[in-house]
């Protein structure tokens, strides 16, 4: 017998751990379905949605966690930063990483045309991407987008 079914009345228990993975993939799912509803990564006239795509198993990646709260004071960027979960069997799994999050980078790296997806990945207005550690690139990205 199957220690998630009770027998007695035939329906599914779920438990308490299933419940919170549950909940925590649904608040997941919405934050992106609330994100991608907006249509691509612009927030209007005025404003450039930055997002970074970083993981805490990323060596890398600091500098460019440090660029996006340096760009997350401007009045005309929002700044998002995505953890992805590729990094993650590297043996410390980052507590913020996603799959959705992974999956939206992908989506990503076929709009640019490129071969793999990495971090620290910065993406400005949803056309225009670098090296997230490349401060320079990535001004010029927010300018252009």
């Amino acid at each position: 017998m199957s220690p998630n079914v009770d027998w007695r009345m035939n329906v599914p228990r779920l438990r308490l751990i299933d419940m919170t993975r549950l909940i925590k993939k649904f608040v997941q799912a919405a934050s992106i379905a609330a994100l991608l509803a907006s249509g691509p990564a612009m927030a209007g006239s005025n404003k450039v949605v930055v997002e970074l795509y970083t993981s805490q198993g990323c060596s890398s990646c600091p500098p460019a966690d440090a660029l996006l709260g340096e760009l997350a004071a401007r009045d005309d960027v929002i700044a998002l930063s995505f953890h992805v979960d590729y990094w993650n069997y590297l043996g410390w799994k980052d507590p913020f990483s996603s799959a959705a999050y992974t999956d939206r980078q992908r989506d990503y790296r076929a709009v640019f045309g490129l071969r793999y997806i990495y971090t620290p990945q910065m993406v400005s207005g949803g056309t225009q991407q670098a090296v997230g550690s490349h401060r320079g690139k990535v001004l010029r990205g927010i300018e252009r987008a």
